[in-house]
């Protein structure tokens, strides 16, 4: 029986939430995927196998215009900024405006400040162990793919001797922050054998299709790894300088600009 959830009287974020607690692993197709998803849901997944196909890109340049739509409204649609021309980009192409584009959401996302807490950056060095020990896997789909779907397999125990394989949401919930407290989405529950069976194989023939592009896969390179350390702000070693002038910063913005006087004016010109 299917369960509508509008992230109103029910959120993507709460009904994940309660689905997972009896689930072994979940597999994810979303047209969007960045870090503010799997914060919101860490606790609940710092135990699963996560495998995540993502069918589109936010345009890496559009991303500072993207987070000031977002503060005027929470609810902005991610298409507008995806990447012009994605289908024509090869693999290599694809992959690299992936990563620029999960780095600088990351860097200039408007949910920064929430990164700036000890918690936080304790996901992400989780988020990063998960890549590392093989239990997250990161795809591109094939073809540029719209469709939202999350496949929570049961665990045994939970499963009634395969009576209740899993769990199945889907509507149009990007694995994204916004995704899973928007209001303007719309998703539905399927906890039946048939319609697990059906996405299941849905998703695995497209996770399977030959010209997926990886991002980071069990047994893989560590390309993806590499890039978020070289260019994720948590990474980087500030200069005594840049401290100095963030000292600054948080002392003296928030003065009133037109309180300041110059030397020329105070000396009458002198």
């Amino acid at each position: 029986m299917a369960s509508i959830i509008d992230n109103r009287k029910k959120t993507m974020l709460d009904s994940l939430k309660n689905s997972l607690k009896q689930a072994e692993s979940v597999d994810i197709l979303t047209a969007f995927f960045y870090f503010s998803g799997f914060n919101a849901l860490a606790e609940e997944l710092k135990d699963k196998k996560i495998r995540i196909l993502v069918g589109n890109t936010i345009d890496p340049d559009a991303i500072n215009e993207l987070c000031r739509a977002i503060k005027d409204n929470f609810d902005e649609s991610l298409e507008t900024y995806a990447v012009r021309g994605y289908s024509r980009y090869n693999n290599s192409q694809k992959k690299s405006a992936y990563i620029d584009s999960f780095v600088n959401m990351f860097n200039k996302s408007a949910l920064a400040e929430e990164f700036d807490s000890t918690d936080s950056q304790v996901i992400f060095k989780m988020f990063l162990e998960k890549i590392k020990n093989g239990t997250l896997e990161i795809r591109l789909t094939a073809n540029q793919n719209h469709a939202k779907a999350y496949i929570l397999t049961n665990l045994p125990e939970y499963s009634c001797f395969g009576d209740q394989k899993g769990v199945v949401f889907t509507g149009s919930s990007n694995f994204t922050y916004n995704g899973l407290l928007g209001q303007g989405e719309m998703n539905e529950r399927f906890s039946d054998n048939t319609k697990y069976d059906e996405y299941m194989q849905n998703f695995e023939d497209l996770w399977n299709d030959s010209k997926t592009v990886d991002i980071c896969i069990n047994g893989g390179n560590n390309d993806f790894e590499e890039e978020l350390k070289k260019k994720l702000w948590i990474f980087a070693q500030p200069t005594p300088y840049q401290i100095f002038i963030r000292i600054l910063y948080a002392m003296y913005n928030s003065i009133d600009k037109t309180s300041v006087i110059s030397p020329a004016e105070i000396t009458n010109g002198k």
